[in-house]
């Protein structure tokens, strides 16, 4: 609904822009891992480097060394960085699954060896839970380099070794990348019922039959209108029960799906129309003083009447405005009770009419209407 270029507000659907600033649970879990993993990593390897240098490889010690001291610095880089673009730096927890990579490689002690692997293997499979595809890529693909050149080395037959490093290879991307599946459907599965739940919100908010604001959704675009003075329309159709009556109640619906369509395609845009029960059609115009209200009214009253539809109608309509002040519910329940009273003089004054506050001065466009 909406033709002749107009633009009808019909709910608050309004998209929160990502904040780099405030990235959410990203930067909780980068904010634990760095405080946790970076320091932990250092400590490693300050403790294999002097408290138990026997179980490195000759030479292999600065290596280690400088690969731990490196640890703190690169992870407040990620940290910046991730503070910086709202996007988590999957680089660095690559980064510190190669330290690890360097402990398996430079480790001369079986036992300890065996300790470093099963740590290296923690690395693709946390990306694959909660980083990027591309992370996950750099995780398991170290991971497999290094675990495949320890298991190679291995005394056996030639055959056998190559059976050990094809199994190894198969388990860990096999186990990496059914996690990585598993956990794109999950991601799947909360967004369906993510859009299923906003979904259902917005049905909430809308009139089934003609696709409109309801009471709640007029509550709710109101909250966010922010300090605006706003004007109210409130317009019923004239005589639908002697429709319902003599057409049928599916005459009726027909009927108010028709002033729907009319009355969107001539309020301004950015207004917002609702029906609100039974026959009732309510327009809240934000910005509207007292004479831009009356005038709306009587335009749509006029577009309601011209619209030559089978069976004809006309609608009754009350205008009102005021300035901002209150609660959404307090501004809601004023405009209202006072449009409805003058929607009731505009009854009695014989229907087909706009009936305004006395404020709304002379409305030229108006002449059907009657000043309360």
């Amino acid at each position: 609904m909406g033709g002749r270029g107009t633009a009808v507000v019909r709910g608050p659907d309004v998209a929160v822009p990502a904040d780099p600033a405030d990235p959410g649970p990203w930067l909780r879990a980068n904010q634990v891992f760095l405080l946790l993993c970076a320091p932990a990593l250092l400590l490693l390897a300050l403790a294999v480097v002097f408290l138990v240098p026997d179980v490195l490889r000759p030479g292999a010690a600065p290596v280690v060394l400088t690969a731990g001291l490196l640890a703190p610095p690169v992870a407040v880089l990620a940290f910046v960085r991730h503070r910086r673009t709202g996007r988590p730096q999957g680089w660095w927890s690559v980064w510190a699954t190669a330290l690890i990579a360097v402990l398996a490689v430079t480790v001369a002690d079986p036992a300890f060896r065996q300790t470093t692997v099963a740590a290296l293997v923690v690395g693709p499979l946390y990306a694959a839970m909660t980083s990027t595809a591309r992370s996950m890529a750099g995780h398991l693909a170290l991971t497999v380099a290094v675990a495949s050149g320890l298991v190679a080395v291995l005394p056996g037959d030639p055959l056998v070794r190559t059976a050990r490093v094809v199994a190894v290879d198969v388990v860990l991307v096999l186990t990496v990348a059914g996690l990585f599946v598993l956990r794109a459907r999950l991601d799947a599965a909360v967004a369906r019922a993510v859009a299923a739940r906003d979904r259902a919100d917005e049905l909430a908010a809308r009139d089934p039959l003609t696709g409109l604001l309801n009471r709640r959704g007029v509550r709710d675009a109101l909250a966010g209108l922010g300090d605006r003075s706003v004007g109210a329309v409130l317009l019923d159709v004239d005589h639908f029960k002697r429709v319902n009556d003599t057409f049928g109640h599916g005459a009726g619906d027909e009927v108010l799906v028709r002033v729907a369509a009319v009355l969107a395609a001539t309020v301004r845009p950015g207004d917002l129309l609702a029906r609100i029960g039974g026959e009732e059609f309510f327009v809240l115009a934000p910005g509207a003083g007292a004479q831009e209200v009356a005038a709306l009214a009587e335009r749509l009253r006029v577009a309601v009447a011209a619209d030559g539809g089978v069976p004809p109608v006309t609608v009754s309509a009350g205008a009102a405005a005021r300035p901002p002040r209150g609660t959404v519910p307090d501004v809601l329940d004023e405009l209202y009770a006072r449009v409805d009273r003058l929607l009731y003089r505009a009854k009695a004054e014989g229907r087909d009419r706009v009936c305004a506050e006395p404020d709304a001065g002379e409305v030229p466009t108006a002449r059907r209407t009657v000043q309360a």
